[in-house]
């Protein structure tokens, strides 16, 4: 409500600060992976800005009738996602355009985003932009959404509260420093999980060529190699049988496939200690420890030893050696028994095996720990933008000065402007050439 506006503020239509507009998505024969005449789609915009560089069908033919059909996308211009497979998700990508590469001739934009153009002022275009990466914006955008839409007739009449054009300068300039470094933050911090990952990988490949119990060999005087078999000749390996989904519903046995648990059933058909296989497909290479009674899938080859030995080990052991690189098909990756049967597999001693299993994971405990607290800081920066966006506009980020003009004052200019344009008969948006074109 405007009576909640901080003073000097005002709350308009869209439409009387913004020209808006959807773009036109060509036919698809018209696209085309390389050429002058870039097209910008939904899958273009990334976390406030435009990624220029996707390349499959992400141009349009060199052809006048084409060209001139669509709508150009220009420096500044604000586009936010109009059409998705569900509402809720309009409006979650929003995108400034702040600079446009100079190697395309032109870019468009499709008919799945919805462009609001500020020509008055920079500031505003920009203001346009952190408004509607707000919250608030966000949920003004989905009151005029209807169905799976978002029609440029209901964005022109969304409401947006405006600050006097000082004012918005002042509150602009402090959510660029504010932001970016919230966007540095999580530049750090998206870093952590393939640390993590490496972590992992690194603990394994020490695991399973005796690194990482090197020292242990030698307060135990244990000298020489492991000793190497053929994985066929420590295990048994079966196929699993196949189970309809209604039955992985039923009973309290857990069920296992290529992708690890998959359900429950009312009996199993392996007991003891298994490593389980993801035998085809994506899970193909997939290697999961269990112990009890269990029913394994026709999409997963179990392994169960025939000797004395720790099967936890064998399991990190054949998680280090990325079994989906040896898998065979040229269509849908498989894995077989007698794909895995000839593997050259290590046998350390009882206690030593021991050791190792100990010692991974206790590491990966550590991995688990600081996993854990790289979730609760992502989420913390994640809440932090959206913090910080509600408290600029409720006008708590920066000081009031009485002496700043209305906002009020700077929609009269904007009307005016707008009104003197069209007396000497202003294009559409269809036909705009792009300004700015090359400005840095």
């Amino acid at each position: 409500m405007m009576d909640n506006l901080p003073t000097g503020w005002t709350s308009v239509p869209l439409k009387d600060i913004a020209t808006v507009f959807l773009g036109k998505t060509p036919a698809r024969s018209e696209y085309c992976s390389k050429g002058k005449y870039k097209v910008i789609k939904f899958r273009d915009l990334k976390s406030g800005h435009v990624d220029f560089s996707n390349a499959k069908d992400g141009y349009v033919m060199d052809k006048t009738e084409i060209v001139s059909s669509l709508r150009p996308l220009q420096e500044k211009d604000v586009l936010i996602t109009s059409a998705a497979h569900s509402g809720e998700n309009i409006g979650k990508k929003c995108a400034y355009i702040k600079r446009i590469p100079d190697q395309f001739e032109d870019v468009f934009f499709t008919g799945e985003l919805l462009n609001i153009r500020a020509e008055y002022d920079e500031t505003l275009a920009k203001w346009n932009y952190l408004y509607f990466l707000s919250a608030k914006g966000f949920k003004e955008i989905q009151s005029a959404v209807k169905g799976v839409h978002l029609t440029s007739g209901r964005a022109n009449v969304m409401q947006i509260d405006i600050a006097p054009l000082n004012e918005q300068r002042r509150i602009v300039a402090k959510l660029e420093k504010l932001l970016h470094k919230v966007d540095a933050c999580k530049e750090r911090l998206d870093k952590i999980p393939t640390i993590l990952k490496r972590f992992r990988q690194s603990i394994l490949a020490a695991a399973c060529s005796g690194q990482l119990t090197a020292g242990w060999r030698e307060e135990h005087d244990i000298e020489g190699e492991w000793p190497i078999y053929q994985l066929g000749a420590l295990f048994t390996m079966r196929n699993g049988k196949s189970l309809t989904v209604k039955k992985r519903k039923g009973g309290e046995i857990p069920v296992y496939g290529g992708n690890g648990l998959m359900g429950t059933h009312e009996q199993g058909n392996t007991k003891g200690q298994v490593i389980v296989i993801g035998r085809v497909g994506a899970q193909c290479g997939n290697v999961h420890f269990v112990s009890g009674i269990v029913w394994v899938t026709d999409n997963a080859i179990s392994l169960q030893a025939k000797q004395e030995i720790v099967s936890e080990f064998y399991a990190y052991f054949l998680k280090a050696k990325h079994l989906n690189m040896l898998s065979g098909g040229t269509g849908q990756p498989y894995l077989s028994q007698e794909i895995l049967a000839p593997i050259e597999t290590p046998l350390p001693s009882l206690d030593e095996q021991h050791e190792i299993v100990r010692r991974v994971e206790a590491l990966f405990k550590i991995a688990d720990q600081i996993e854990e607290r790289y979730k609760k800081a992502r989420a913390y920066v994640d809440k932090l933008t959206q913090s910080i966006l509600a408290k600029a506009f409720r006008g708590e980020l920066v000081p009031q000065d009485p002496s700043d003009e209305p906002a009020s004052e700077f929609l009269k200019r904007i009307k005016e402007e707008r009104m003197e344009k069209d007396t000497k008969g202003n294009l559409g948006p269809s036909k705009r050439k792009r300004t700015n074109k090359r400005s840095s």
